[in-house]
C-alpha cells in the first residue's frame, strides 16, 4: 500500500469572480497504480491593514484500487471573507466509481453542492457515463467522455425569489495532457453541459494547467473558465480565475 500527500503551501496569486458550479475533478486525480491514495491540496492568502482579507481554499481526494475497479471520494472547500463580510463559504463533494476496459472505462457518480457567492443553497447530481482513450504514450494522452446525469438546484432558499430548478443534462468532455519537456507539461481540461430539453442551456468550462516538475516540487499555473448560458438568477454568465501555486509531494510505501 503507498499513499500519497500533495500539500498546496502557498498561493502566489489569485483573481475570482463567482465559481459557476462546473467542478474539475480531472486534475484532482492521481495518476497512480497505488492501491490506497490521499491527496490533499491547501492554499491561503491573509491581508489586513486597509483592507482586511482571508481567502482559504482546500481540495482532498480519498481512492482506493483495487483491479480493474476505481472508487474515490473528492472534497472541495473555498472561503473569503472582505472586512469581516463572508463573500464565499462554497464546497463541492462527489463520490465516483469507474471500472476500466482495455481502452476506455465507465462511470458513475453522486455529487453534493452549496456556493454562497453563487446564491446556490443545494446543487445535487447523479450520473453516468463512458470514457474512450483516444491517444496515450507515455504521459501525453487524449480521452473523451460523455454521459447523462440528473441535476437538482436550489437557489436563494427562504425568500420570496427561490428558484428550484431540475434539468436531466448530457455531459461531453475531453482530457488533454501534452509532456513539452522532460519536466514541463501541458494538461487541459473541457468540459460542455447540455440541457436535455433546452439545448440554449448549456454550461462550459475550461481549464488549461502548465506545470514544472522538480524533484519533489512543482510549480503551476492555470487559468479557469466558466460560462452559463442562462442563469436562473441575476448572476453573470462568465467567471474566471487565474491562479500561480507550486506543491510538494510525499510519497510513502
Amino acid at each position: 500500500m503507498k499513499s500519497k500527500i500533495s500539500i498546496l503551501y502557498f498561493l502566489f496569486f489569485s483573481s475570482i469572480i463567482n465559481a459557476q458550479s462546473i467542478v474539475n475533478t480531472e486534475s484532482m486525480s492521481s495518476k497512480s497504480d497505488s492501491t490506497f491514495v490521499f491527496t490533499t491540496n491547501f492554499d491561503g492568502n491573509y491581508t489586513t491593514g486597509n483592507i482586511e482579507l482571508i481567502q482559504l481554499n482546500s481540495a482532498n481526494q480519498l481512492a482506493f484500487k483495487k483491479d480493474n475497479n476505481l472508487v474515490r471520494l473528492f472534497f472541495n472547500y473555498e472561503y473569503i471573507s472582505q472586512d469581516k463580510e463572508i463573500i464565499s463559504s462554497d464546497y463541492t463533494s462527489q463520490l465516483r466509481y469507474s471500472y476500466a476496459l482495455k481502452y476506455n472505462s465507465i462511470y458513475s457518480f453522486i455529487q453534493g453542492q452549496k456556493a454562497v457567492s453563487l446564491s446556490l443553497n443545494s446543487r445535487y447530481l447523479i450520473g453516468i457515463g463512458y470514457r474512450q482513450s483516444i491517444f496515450k504514450k507515455n504521459k501525453n494522452y487524449l480521452d473523451v467522455a460523455f454521459g447523462p446525469f440528473y441535476e437538482n438546484e436550489m437557489y436563494l432558499k427562504n425568500s420570496e425569489e427561490d428558484v428550484h430548478v431540475i434539468n436531466y443534462r448530457y455531459s461531453f468532455s475531453s482530457f488533454f495532457n501534452f509532456k513539452i519537456t522532460e519536466k514541463l507539461e501541458n494538461n487541459t481540461v473541457i468540459y460542455y453541459q447540455l440541457n436535455s430539453k433546452e439545448f440554449q442551456d448549456y454550461r462550459v468550462y475550461l481549464e488549461p494547467k502548465i506545470q514544472y516538475s522538480f524533484e519533489h516540487v512543482k510549480i503551476y499555473t492555470t487559468i479557469r473558465y466558466r460560462f452559463h448560458s442562462t442563469p436562473y438568477i441575476q448572476i453573470k454568465k462568465t467567471d474566471s480565475q487565474i491562479l500561480f501555486g507550486f506543491s510538494y509531494d510525499l510519497g510513502f510505501n
